[in-house]
């Protein structure tokens, strides 16, 4: 993959702050988090060793379409979300599916993280509290952390990060030293087929990575940290995915429950490795709760800059916390969570992700026939990768269940609904105002986290000149 040369920004705009540490930083622990701690035991479940190849198929159709994000995102301008340039291409109505869809992704995937919270929490530390009040007190810890301040919350999700990494590897590394080949021949439990529809279902375990995407024309020199953040966010996530179910395989279990990972860490470290793996669960799980919160948020406010939503979803405290859309996402959640179907909801979550993948995939299309126009990354062979990426997510969506397509279908076509309503409506100009005054100070609650998280330097607000709404 090349990347055009690009030339010296102007001495009157300054460089943004978000560097490749803080990029890697959320996309990992955005993307880490249920999609190994409940979807690694529901993969086994569906595809028995197999799950090690429904990984590397969903690892490999995600970085397919993450080239596909790379090019699109790199040609963002100053202060622009990393699906602005989808507008450019091909229309600003599919820009807005893109964010709409990825704003759905995020609200169901925040649902299936506090669901999984409360089962480790549950099962491990407080048994007598039943999962669903326990996933329910998550929801209401999680929108308060995202109304309170967010400088703490960004210090704290660094450790937690870290910490999760930490247990994740050694219970990695013990279990596959323990692997056996006899564990690898096991007939498969829904033969051949498992192994695709449990790919399927994880697709969304590597969506963590679009959360870069969002700040994308907040990150210095973003036509290079925009690609390596990514690749190195699918690279670390699947690493840790492939060595938790190669571990999880050693332990001979067949059938696990939604606290797998620690039913094998039981069986693989001993009796003490079962709380020690539920305990970074329940931190992961919150964290990434939190982070898709944060990330929803981000995408919630930019539509609202834009006027593609009711200006009323972009209200913000005096202390510039989106305490509208942050009580909107808390709703769904437990809406969600009363569902009492995880499965359900993460198909629900795949749905928009494809539907988002392949909207990208085919503005990057369009651009690999235009010969990489602007200034941006560029890939070999045209638009035969960007055409690839697409045909690889579609693939995806006949392996979900037909319900799930069905409602991530009507939500995604009631976003397209809402955008053209909107478009023939007038008002509303105070609160978009708002919006774009905090994104071009880098001062919404994203980006304020990710400027905590530079190491050794000051975080601070550095404003852009100041740009129409909707660019």
């Amino acid at each position: 993959m090349a990347t055009a040369a690009s030339s010296s920004p102007q001495a009157s705009r300054p460089k943004a702050q978000i560097g490749l540490i803080s990029c890697v930083a959320f996309g990992v622990g955005t993307t880490v988090g249920g999609g190994v701690f409940t979807l690694s035991g529901t993969a086994i479940n569906i595809a028995g060793s197999g799950a090690v190849l429904s990984y590397i198929i969903a690892g490999l159709v995600m970085a397919l379409c993450a080239l596909s994000f790379i090019v699109v995102s790199t040609r963002a301008k100053d202060g622009e979300s990393g699906y602005g340039p989808v507008g450019d291409i091909l229309s600003p109505f599919w820009r807005f599916v893109v964010m709409w869809a990825f704003y759905l992704n995020g609200a169901t995937i925040i649902a299936y993280l506090v669901d999984s919270f409360g089962d480790y929490l549950g099962e491990y530390f407080l048994p007598a509290i039943g999962t669903l009040t326990l996933a329910l007190v998550a929801t209401v810890v999680v929108t308060a952390l995202n109304l309170g301040p967010t400088a703490l919350v960004a210090k704290a999700e660094t450790w937690i990060v870290g910490i999760k990494l930490a247990l994740l590897v050694l219970f990695a590394v013990w279990g596959i030293t323990e692997l056996k080949p006899a564990e690898l021949e096991r007939p498969l439990p829904e033969g051949t087929g498992g192994i695709f529809s449990a790919a399927a279902l994880l697709f969304t375990a590597y969506t963590g990575f679009n959360v870069i995407t969002n700040m994308a024309g907040s990150v210095k020199n973003p036509r290079k940290t925009v690609p390596r953040a990514i690749l190195l966010t699918l690279l670390v996530s699947g690493v840790i995915y492939l060595g938790t179910v190669l571990a999880m395989t050693a332990s001979g279990i067949t059938a696990f429950s939604a606290t797998g990972v620690s039913q094998a860490a039981e069986i693989v470290m001993g009796s003490w490795g079962g709380p020690l793996v539920a305990f970074a669960a329940c931190l992961s799980t919150l964290s990434g709760a939190n982070a898709n919160v944060l990330g929803a948020s981000e995408i919630m406010l930019r539509m609202v800059a834009r006027g593609d939503v009711p200006p009323a979803l972009g209200r913000q405290t005096n202390h510039n916390h989106p305490y509208v859309s942050v009580l909107l996402l808390g709703v769904i959640t437990v809406v969600l969570v009363f569902l009492n179907d995880t499965t359900f909801v993460v198909s629900i979550a795949n749905v928009a992700a494809i539907l988002a993948m392949i909207i990208v995939s085919v503005a990057a299309a369009v651009l690999g026939f235009r010969k990489w126009p602007g200034k941006g990354a560029r890939l070999p062979l045209g638009p035969v990768i960007p055409i690839l990426a697409v045909l690889a997510a579609a693939s995806q969506l006949v392996s979900l269940a037909p319900a799930a397509l069905i409602t991530g279908f009507l939500l995604t076509g009631l976003g397209g609904a809402l955008y053209l309503a909107r478009h023939n409506q007038r008002g509303g100009a105070g609160d978009r105002a708002d919006a774009n005054r905090q994104i071009d100070d880098l001062n919404t609650p994203l980006m304020r986290a990710a400027k905590t998280r530079r190491a050794g330097r000051t975080a601070g607000a550095h404003r852009f000149p100041s740009r129409p709404a909707g660019s």
